[in-house]
């Protein structure tokens, strides 16, 4: 009689030891084809994506895997002017719109933490919040639709298109920049002396001249970008040390930059300049504009006490803009 009991119990115990592990496998199978994106409860609602104001334009929707929203490759790297490439051995898909590209590689348990993509039914899901920031666009979310526009875009878009130029060329200057060209390395002194350079054309702000170390750019607002579309060496060479005498501004009038991309820009109107040099406490901003035959004229500087100045040095010191500029850009951007 114990015998049978006991066979009994061990036939139960194994039947239920099989049964646990049955579980567990399926619950590993349905893990598995969750982290495929292969369910079909993972498909979102229906949700308007709307790039630079355009539906975009897919027969796939978009899905939800893993608390993503994943939308197909193609339609969204058309949407923002991105060319893509989809390599199926080195498993990574790759986004270029700017200089440097952008990489996402298929998603694993090793992989968690990069940028990733997804591959359902044959097709190629990137996540929209992700590649979207990473490329330099914005992203407003209502409860139907999801906003992606360029940083230049709403009441900002007006004030830099439209607005005066105190406050479009101190917006355009906050704005990070993008570039189609591998930046050229800024290198700086080993020493406390940094300098900045600002320079606008005369009447505009939808372009400007930077200096950053000893490289110089041209930027300009293309498409709802600030975008670098001209770089050149304006520094002092490698070998020799970084004093207060290091013009940047005269370097480049002269046109002494080195292993320059695209254009040298021609000077068609004056500059309205503001440089800035030193570290700290013992830094010192110059003021004033430069001539279309090139000549310096220094308006003042924030050493100099502000009640002696002329008034028009006062103007340009508080506002970065000369007492008779008026805007001749406005109209010609938004044609």
């Amino acid at each position: 009689m114990m015998k049978l009991k006991r066979a009994g119990f061990q036939r139960l115990f194994v039947a239920l030891l099989m049964l646990s592990l049955l579980l567990t496998t399926m619950h590993q199978a349905v893990a598995e084809a969750a982290e495929r994106g292969a369910i079909a409860s993972q498909s979102t609602q229906f949700i308007d994506i709307v790039i630079n104001g355009q539906p975009i334009d897919s027969k796939a929707k978009p899905l939800l895997i893993d608390g993503k929203l994943m939308v197909p490759l193609k339609p969204l790297a058309e949407a923002v002017g991105a060319t893509y490439h989809w390599d199926v051995k080195k498993k990574q898909v790759t986004l270029q719109k700017w200089a440097e590209p952008l990489v996402l590689k298929e998603r694993s348990r090793k992989n968690q933490q990069q940028l990733t993509f997804e591959v359902v039914s044959k097709e190629v899901y990137i996540p929209l919040r992700d590649v979207s920031l990473d490329l330099g666009y914005t992203l407003e979310k209502t409860n139907t639709q999801i906003q992606i526009q360029p940083p230049i875009h709403g009441k900002l878009k007006e004030q830099i298109y439209e607005g005066d130029l105190v406050a479009a060329r101190e917006a355009l200057i906050r704005i990070n920049r993008s570039s189609v060209h591998p930046y050229i390395e800024a290198h700086r002194p080993n020493t406390e002396l940094l300098s900045s350079v600002y320079m606008f054309p005369q009447g505009e702000a939808l372009r400007y001249f930077t200096v950053n170390g000893d490289v110089l750019s041209l930027v300009e607002v293309k498409d709802g970008f600030p975008i670098v579309t001209y770089q050149g060496y304006v520094g002092a060479p490698f070998d020799k040390e970084f004093t207060m005498e290091y013009d940047p501004l005269g370097r480049f009038l002269e046109n002494k930059a080195k292993n320059q991309w695209g254009t040298y820009p021609k000077i068609n109107k004056p500059l309205i300049y503001e440089f800035t040099t030193g570290w700290g406490d013992s830094s010192t901003t110059f003021y004033g504009r430069i001539t279309t035959d090139k000549k310096e004229e220094l308006l003042g500087t924030t050493g100099d006490p502000i009640t002696g100045l002329p008034a028009n040095t006062k103007q340009i010191m508080k506002t970065f803009k000369l007492p008779w500029e008026s805007r001749t850009d406005a109209q010609q951007a938004i044609k």
